[in-house]
């Protein structure tokens, strides 16, 4: 039985039809990907399955007892909450049902000698009471301490402002938010914005294991592959169902519009022959059979043509070559100066954010940068092109090198200025050429001379992109090049730049992106920069095994402990001479191997997580072996530990 029934939804803003006719079932272990084009009424949908906007025609019915759990793009918190109240404020009426069952004590204590009054206050009481219980209200403290400690807040973040979170953070809180109030279905509008790779990785982990249904709008392919079991694409105005994930979404699309197309060509050709037909007998001899079939023709049932979604088309042309060496660093430490344009009151010094090796981006490199948000990805960039100063060593630009930069907040975009002017500021074209210019980036008619400060985020970004490919870089420096850019741009970017002949320098958090493009990663682990070769799934598989050598190294070859029996202190020493005493092991020594046995198994514990969410079957069994032989160990120590802790006592 479905928990949501969704039926014959239409939404139109003013003269603009959104979309119509708009049904589909949300069944209770649904995971539904809804996709489509930026601007196609996704958000607009999501809102109305939230009762944050009403339809223009259609209904909802929810199944009995159903909660609805909204994560919006834009997080709704209060500014002067701290982590910890914005989490309580999801218990509000608990909460001030317990304030009102504190006034209500106080007032029963003092009406005792009026009985009616007495009776009637109990009454209340009795019945705010079982209310307070049936809403958690002697279990919800705990319940947010719980859900803050499992999403990795510390308890400096649960006590600081909300709003000094930074997104990906924030994201996680608003997450925290939807667990506590225990829906039975998740709306999840962009997810994915803001986090960093093992932030993203660790929601993909979290909704896999939800019980519960959910219907999810993002621009990752990757976590969509990973979650979602069903797609519905809302485009021109109405929806259509495919099973499966965005990637067989993408197949079956494909065989579905052959289909359509070549049903829609062969109606063409029956079309044009009959119209021939009528065209030629409709005076003559088989002039009655010519007019029944233009009664058939007019009675037909019209084949609409395919209508597919709009594409970019344009190409990125280096005007040069760039020499051998086009980056290379020496020494390089890159940060904020205490005075600089990030100073603050509270920096006083320096802020180091990446140590930097030597390096050398040779031509045709195409490396990916990584590293979790605050990092210093984007001070990086701007340092090696020269925006920012280093803090230490410096940056070579190579021979006859042109930078081609993409800023991720489109710095470079002048907001006064209209679509085709801006255009112009930077190419010798014509309003004409600049209009046709920008045809290829999905600008038509009017639209070139909205001001940029109008536009959508994906709007800018094509802006972005159209000036980028005026300027003839022979290296591109790309930030998030993907925010904003729906799924099907997303994916023309990769080709276009597949296809680039020069250098390429980007930061991204769309895995997809990075497999496709990336022959090298730049990773900032711990404040330094490591390079590695091939692309994001090589990089992460290395590092998998990297892991699982250094915890098969501090593993002993086998230990076997039988359990039911006690285990007995080690010699640290045993003599070579007769009669030489063993020598027992202090305290102290155990106590450090118990330390490192710990940590072990915690390293062990993460690893089997990240294999069980990857479904490698052989990689568990590999780690379950030795977690077993490092829990043996650890049960060993401490053993051992309690056995010297007694003699000590």
């Amino acid at each position: 039985m479905p928990v949501v029934n969704i039926n014959n939804l239409g939404k139109s803003f003013g003269a603009e039809r959104i979309f119509s006719g708009i049904s589909f079932q949300v069944e209770p272990q649904d995971r539904i990907g809804l996709v489509g084009p930026n601007g196609a009424g996704k958000s607009t949908l999501l809102n109305i399955l939230a009762k944050r906007e009403e339809p223009d025609e259609g209904s909802i019915a929810l199944a009995r007892n159903t909660r609805l759990g909204y994560l919006t793009q834009v997080t709704d918190f209060h500014a002067e909450n701290t982590l910890r109240a914005e989490l309580l404020s999801v218990f509000a009426q608990a909460r001030a049902w317990e304030r009102e069952l504190g006034e209500l004590a106080i007032e029963i204590a003092s009406v005792q000698d009026d009985p009616v009054r007495y009776e009637k206050l109990l009454r209340r009481y009795d019945q705010l009471q079982l209310m307070h219980e049936h809403a958690g209200g002697y279990t919800y403290e705990n319940r947010v301490e719980q859900v803050m400690d499992g999403l990795e807040f510390t308890r400096e973040q649960q006590e600081s402002p909300v709003m000094q979170l930074s997104g990906g953070q924030q994201t996680r809180a608003a997450l925290g938010k939807l667990l506590l109030q225990e829906p039975e279905v998740l709306l999840l509008d962009e997810p994915t914005n803001h986090l960093d790779l093992a932030t993203l990785e660790w929601l993909e982990g979290y909704l896999t294991a939800w019980h519960g249904a959910m219907v999810i709008v993002a621009h990752d392919r990757y976590f969509l592959d990973k979650v979602v079991t069903r797609t519905i694409e809302l485009a021109f105005g109405r929806i259509e169902e495919y099973p499966g994930n965005y990637t067989k979404y993408l197949s079956l699309r494909e065989e579905r519009m052959e289909q359509r197309r070549r049903e829609y060509e062969a109606q063409q050709a029956y079309i044009a022959h009959t119209e021939e037909f009528i065209r030629k007998y409709k005076a003559g001899q088989r002039s009655r059979e010519a007019r029944g079939r233009q009664t058939l023709l007019n009675r037909m049932d019209r084949v609409e043509r395919p209508q597919d979604m709009p594409e970019m088309h344009f190409e990125f042309t280096p005007v040069n070559d760039s020499g051998t060496i086009v980056i290379e660093t020496h020494k390089l430490t890159v940060g904020y100066r205490a005075k600089g344009e990030h100073s603050t009151a509270e920096m006083p010094e320096d802020k180091v954010l990446v140590q930097v090796p030597e390096l050398e981006l040779l031509r045709g490199d195409r490396v990916g940068l990584l590293g979790p948000n605050g990092a210093g990805k984007t001070t990086l960039l701007r340092t090696l092109i020269g925006e920012l100063p280093p803090l230490n060593g410096h940056v070579n630009i190579g021979r006859s090198v042109r930078v081609g930069y993409y800023s991720q907040t489109h710095s470079g975009l002048d907001m006064e200025r209209t679509i085709v002017d801006e255009i112009r500021q930077v190419s010798a074209l014509s309003e004409e050429g600049a209009r046709s210019l920008l045809g290829r980036f999905l600008f038509s008619g009017d639209d070139v001379f909205k001001p940029i400060g109008k536009l959508s985020g994906g709007e800018r970004s094509r802006v972005a992109l159209a000036k980028l490919t005026l300027q003839g870089p022979n290296l591109m420096i790309l930030d998030e090049p993907t925010n904003h850019l729906d799924l099907q741009s997303r994916q023309f970017l990769e080709e276009i730049l597949s296809e680039f002949e020069g250098s390429l320098l980007f930061v991204s958090h769309d895995r997809y992106f990075i497999d496709s493009l990336a022959t090298r990663i730049w990773a900032i682990e711990d404040g330094v920069l490591n390079a590695y070769q091939g692309n994001y799934t090589e990089y992460r598989q290395r590092r998998q095994q990297s892991a699982l050598n250094a915890a098969s190294a501090s593993t002993p070859a086998k230990t076997v402990v039988a359990k039911s029996q006690p285990a007995k202190a080690v010699p640290a020493n045993k003599g070579n001479k007769k009669g030489s005493k063993e020598k027992v092991r202090t305290l102290e020594a155990v106590e450090r191997d118990v330390e490192k046995a710990e940590a072990q198994v915690k390293s062990l514990e993460d690893a089997l997580s990240q294999a069980a969410l990857e479904g490698n079957a052989e990689q568990l069994t590999q780690l379950s072996a030795e977690y077993e032989e490092a829990k043996a160990r650890l049960d060993v120590l401490l053993a051992e530990w309690e056995q010297l802790a007694d003699m000590a006592s």
